[in-house]
């Protein structure tokens, strides 16, 4: 037979074989290995654990786990445990990745969140599948009779689980704000809210740095916490810390205390209290009526979600997925019982716990963990399914599963003790049963081989004598292990790792995995405990520079939740924003001590923060600076010298550099017309705002900015847009801009050399290079400040709006705002990841507060007059430099004053 192929044919026949070929030599590739076992993998947990009880209960539960062998698909899993002083070092750790996994209480689920980016993968559940309980008030029966509203709690003896838990302290602080008429002292801390409404008490964590930031928070609410250990007290090491503790206070010592609503009943269960019964006690409601302890749901005071386990928001989807299959599996294997005796040598194989609920709470009517069923020969002795031909649901999220007579492969189980039929390892994973990580083995399952310590190769169970016990009469923990079992296996505490009442675990799903979305409306619960009765303050600001750090700093105060909240309006000038506080559109500026008398004489404004520098008092010293190179520059004769100053009508910039020279008579003072005056005595001058109609009403002197270095609008403005404004600007002007003299405060010149700036224009400036002109004529070093000086002038100052009847609520939320702002915020450096209130950004300095700041001082309130504040030497000098100033309360023997004895104040 003839076979004609042309060309196309022949190639697509050559192109045929490659393929067979290649498909051929894969087929025998991959068939050799499809019997071979996977690689394991081990995922490290740590679990971290907040006291020595709950360490010890940590280590069982990993060598219950090391016995189990628990797997998850291919994965197995080693459970380390790392004890932390309290919670909120554990969020800490885990925000650091030093740490894997914790529970923690709905309250700190939110500050573990907010501040440790921490996520909830996982949730407790109750008895009757819940997954919230009831937060409740319980008093003794037969007290307080007295006290027939939330009003009149005001002054009880309170006991407390701790700060930010719950239903122990954020829902009856809440709800006592709202209706108990508390008060709110603190817009940032309602630590001092509860101390003014309360009489002595007991709530934990009060005086920690977390909820006492500043240092001030009273001892009230300590009074009667007893810890004895040293620094115990008033902590979680207190013996009335967490629910239990709260409890026990009730009984010894408080007469109300803030519980959940299984707190008494499993309190009471415990040997400890056998001598009690729940009728003792009795629940307080809201509307001031008492309720048995059984009737929570007719007498609580809100729902409260149940506890959930978090990891860090670093740890991927994927990841958290494994999570949540251990934390599953691992409430499977080591379920609720009553096997307490294990530490007599009994039989602690007997599992009497009825649980009629699965992993997610649903009725299963079936419980596989009944003694009588495990002889039924579908549960192993742990309470493990054995029979691994019925195929059960992996999905963690509620899919109902179901019975087959297959394997779970599908295949008839006809041979049982052929490998090749049911080893999971002996067919291709990939190709059979693609769950979320490709695995061909029930990642629930209930394979006895792989969550229990059994002879793969031959099927034989282990003795179960070697872990349950029996007959011994030294019996180790772990062997017995139950995770939600605290009492009195591990001690007279209770809620180890776990709470004692958690049933199961349900995971979270992804889109609930935040603190927000976890947290639902108990959010607005937490908010509210942080409500503030001034709702905003505006800052007042004057350049774009400014209004850019205003922005900055309003995040950061957001980002730590504090109030009130911080907006931005940016002025033109300074008078401008006198102008708009006065008119409400803003409510705070930061302010000259100069514009400080402005404020106050024109726009009726008080001062009442102040600055604080290097001095003890929020005050500085004016000096006059000059070059070492230039010996001819002199204090007593600068005529037709080139001089800097930080703007007009500053207080060391103008005020006391003028005054100075025109009381001594170095200055002809055309009356009080001292721009004049400056015009004609110096050659050039650079003086922002000299040639404003704001500050000047006159002539304008074109000399007092020929030294100016601003371009366009921005020339010799009063605001940071001018380069030689300020302190740093004049000095600036005295370093390269043709200045002889350079009036400053005393911290002006050490802020700028030595290398501490960056900028170009500092960076061969030394100390050495520049001294002091002294009022007699002579020089100093730049350190000797205090003798030679032009006198000391307060402090820059905040300063809003006196308001209607002098209304002090405002002024003490903008004080409290500040304060911890500064606590947060204060340190001198700052970074890319960071916020600094006493820092500039580079090229600029001084933004709204000046870089020598070390701290704000408040201003006591009998001294928030703008005079009683600036004092009568700057009272004098401001009248002395300016035609419109004010004699308010300035003597008529001031004007009497001879210009020796000025001369002498000011030295």
């Amino acid at each position: 037979m003839d076979f004609n192929f042309d060309f196309p044919s022949i190639i697509l026949l050559c192109l045929l074989n490659s393929i067979l070929q290649t498909t051929g030599q894969n087929f025998w590739k991959i068939s050799p290995n499809r019997n071979s076992r996977p690689e394991e993998k081990k995922i490290k947990i740590i679990w971290c654990t907040i006291s020595p009880e709950e360490q010890q209960k940590c280590l069982n539960f990993s060598m219950a786990n090391e016995r189990d062998k628990i797997r998850v698909g291919y994965d197995t899993v080693i459970i380390e445990c790392q004890q932390a002083s309290n919670k909120e070092e554990c969020m800490i750790m885990l925000d650091e990745e030093k740490a894997t996994m914790t529970t923690l209480d709905a309250g700190a689920v939110f500050v573990g969140g907010r501040f440790h980016s921490l996520v909830p993968i996982a949730q407790e559940i109750l008895e009757g599948g819940h997954t919230y309980h009831y937060a409740v008030a319980v008093i003794r029966k037969g007290t307080l009779d007295y006290v027939t509203s939330l009003n009149q709690l005001r002054g009880r003896r309170a006991c407390f689980a701790g700060v930010e838990t719950f239903a122990g302290w954020v829902l009856p602080i809440n709800t006592l704000m709202k209706e108990g008429g508390m008060e709110i002292i603190d817009c940032n801390n309602h630590v001092k809210s509860a101390s003014n409404y309360f009489g002595p008490s007991c709530a934990v964590n009060i005086l920690t740095d977390k909820y006492n930031p500043i240092g001030d928070n009273s001892d009230k609410l300590c009074q009667i916490c007893i810890g004895k250990i040293p620094g115990g007290r008033c902590t979680e090491s207190d013996p009335y810390a967490g629910y239990e503790g709260a409890f026990r206070c009730l009984l010894e010592a408080g007469e109300i205390a803030f519980l959940k609503h299984n707190t008494v009943p499993e309190v009471l269960a415990a040997m400890e209290f056998a001598s009690l019964t729940a009728d003792s006690f009795e629940l307080f409601c809201k509307d001031g009526t008492r309720r048995p302890i059984s009737e929570y749901l007719a007498c609580n005071w809100g729902k409260v979600p149940s506890d959930a386990i978090v990891t860090s928001s670093a740890v991927p989807f994927e990841d958290r997925i494994k999570l949540q299959k251990f934390l599953l599996k691992f409430a499977e294997k080591y379920p609720k019982t009553n096997r307490t005796s294990a530490s007599i040598g009994q039989n602690t194989n007997n599992n009497d716990y009825q649980n009629p609920y699965d992993r997610n709470g649903q009725n299963e009517n079936q419980n596989p963990y009944d003694q009588n069923r495990q002889n039924e020969n579908q549960y192993d002795q742990f309470g493990n399914r054995i029979n691994r031909y019925k195929r059960q649901d992996y999905n963690p999220y509620g899919r109902n599963g179901y019975d087959n007579s297959q394997d779970q492969y599908n295949n008839r189980p006809t041979a049982p003790n052929d490998n090749n039929q049911n080893d999971p390892f002996a067919r291709d994973p990939y190709n059979i049963n693609r769950e979320q990580f490709g695995v061909n083995i029930d990642p629930y399952g209930s394979d006895v081989r792989y969550n229990t310590n059994q002879d793969i190769g031959n099927q034989a169970p282990v003795d179960a004598n070697r872990f349950l016990g029996n007959n011994q009469t030294n019996v180790t923990y772990y062997e017995v292990f139950s995770l939600f079992e605290s009492v009195p296996r591990y001690g007279i505490h209770g809620n180890l790792l776990f709470q004692d009442a958690t049933r199961g675990i349900s995971p979270v799903p992804e889109n609930l995995q935040t603190y927000t979305n976890f947290l639902g409306d108990s959010l607005n619960t937490i908010m509210g405990v942080r409500d503030c009765p001034v709702a905003k303050m505006t800052m007042c600001v004057t350049s774009d520079a400014e209004n850019n750090k205003c922005v900055k700093m309003r995040t950061a105060l957001k980002a730590q939740l504090l109030k009130p909240e911080m907006e931005c309006y940016k002025a033109h000038s300074q008078i401008h924003c006198m102008q708009a506080i006065r008119a409400g559109t803003a409510d705070v500026a930061v302010l000259d001590a100069s514009d400080v008398y402005t404020a106050g004489l024109n726009f009726e404004l008080v001062p009442f923060l102040s600055e604080v520098y290097n001095l003890e008092e929020p005050e500085y010293y004016v000096v006059a600076v000059a070059k070492e190179s230039d010996p001819s520059t002199e204090l007593t004769y600068l005529k037709n010298k080139n001089t800097c100053h930080g703007g007009i009508n500053t207080a060391a910039g103008w005020v006391y550099p003028l005054a100075f020279l025109i009381s001594n008579g170095w200055i002809r003072p055309y009356g009080c017309n001292s721009i004049r005056a400056a015009a004609e005595y110096f050659t050039k001058s650079c003086v922002p705002g000299a040639i404003s109609t704001e500050y000047n009403t006159g002539v304008p002197y074109d000399n007092m900015c020929d030294l100016c270095h601003g371009a366009s609008y921005r020339y010799c403005r009063r605001d940071a847009s001018e380069d030689y404004y300020g302190h740093t600007g004049a000095f600036r002007c005295l370093v390269e801009g043709g200045g002889d003299v350079a009036f400053v405060k005393h911290t002006t010149v050490f802020e700028n050399t030595g290398g501490k700036k960056r900028e170009w224009w500092t960076r061969d400036n030394l100390n050495d290079d520049y001294e002091l002109l002294c009022p007699d004529g002579t020089r100093a070093e730049i350190n000797e400040y205090v003798k030679c000086n032009l006198g000391k002038v307060k402090a820059n100052a905040i300063v809003t709006r006196r308001g209607y009847g002098n209304n002090d609520t405002q002024i003490n939320s903008y004080i409290n705002l500040f304060m911890y702002a500064q606590t947060f915020y204060g340190r001198k450096f700052s970074d890319e990841f960071s916020f600094s209130m006493f820092s500039s950004e580079p090229p600029f300095a001084d933004l709204i507060f000046q870089d020598a700041t070390t701290q704000l001082k408040v201003i006591e309130p009998n001294k928030r007059h703008y005079s009683d504040y600036l004092g009568s030497d700057f009272m004098r000098a401001r009248r002395i430099v300016d035609c419109h100033a004010s004699s308010d309360r300035i003597s008529a023997s001031l004007v009497l004053l001879t210009i020796p004895i000025f001369y002498f104040l000011f030295v």
